[in-house]
């Protein structure tokens, strides 16, 4: 239920269970895990990666969460890039009566849109990348227990292609950490 960090006190373990329609890159999975641990780094929590398959119910969290990426989650081309203001949605959390539910989905092929703003050779890490951001948004909200956004940074409402995939980190601002914090210090 609990990480021990080197040199503070044990941190809350979050479960993430992760099942893809079909089966990703290793490395786009790693550079994803990567950042997502990065950018929830703040919040004070650690993550327990697994995939849905391997879960046989005997693992305690402090928190929880069940990805499913739908779609190609490929570097491969990245197809149609969305036209000036149009809204794509790269992922949903359910909610229920208010309470956030732990389940998202991940929409991989909108996600592969922002690959067009890179590189041809730098397509894997950055899918890994711009995964990693849209996961770390909705883990945001499914720790958090909230559907509010922030004004700025990596949990607000909405993020440009480009940032995606920007060198440019991504953060979640000083009270969605707290919120994160709280929450998942109470369970």
């Amino acid at each position: 239920m609990f990480a021990q960090a080197a040199d503070g006190p044990p941190t809350p373990l979050v479960g993430v269970y992760l099942s893809f329609d079909a089966l990703p890159e290793s490395a786009s999975v790693e550079v994803m895990k990567r950042a997502v641990e990065r950018l929830l780094k703040p919040a004070g929590v650690a993550l327990a990666w697994r995939m849905t398959d391997d879960n046989v119910g005997t693992e305690t969290f402090a928190g929880l969460a069940v990805l499913r990426f739908k779609g190609r989650c490929l570097p491969t081309a990245p197809g149609p890039v969305s036209g000036f203001g149009e809204i794509n949605v790269l992922a949903t959390t359910d909610e229920s009566h208010g309470q956030v539910l732990p389940y998202t989905d991940v929409e991989c092929d909108q996600v592969r849109k922002a690959l067009a703003y890179v590189p041809l050779g730098s397509r894997q890490r950055a899918l890994g990348m711009a995964l990693g951001r849209v996961v770390a948004h909705e883990l945001y909200h499914i720790l958090a227990n909230t559907a509010t956004h922030a004004v700025e940074g990596l949990a607000k409402a909405s993020q440009l292609l480009p940032d995606l995939v920007s060198p440019h980190e991504l953060s979640l601002d000083g009270r969605s950490s707290r919120t994160v914090q709280d929450h998942v210090k109470q369970h």
